[in-house]
């Protein structure tokens, strides 16, 4: 089975606030530098669940350099 990762457990992964969390989901508010935007919940709901596997794959990513 996939690890699955909480709203929780990525505000405490990258020191961000829930409500980072959710601007980084956007291309309009997502920061300049990211490649693409943080992937919406694999599993919408409360709490909102993620699959390692996602988030492993957009960390992957390469950022650009501005």
């Amino acid at each position: 089975m996939d690890d699955i990762l909480l709203t929780s457990d990525l505000t405490s992964r990258y020191k961000i606030s829930r409500k980072t969390l959710w601007s980084w989901q956007s291309t309009d508010t997502m920061p300049r530098g990211f490649a693409k935007p943080f992937p919406a919940p694999d599993f919408p709901g409360n709490p909102n669940r993620w699959k390692s596997e996602s988030v492993k794959e957009w960390e992957g990513v390469k950022q650009p350099i501005n």
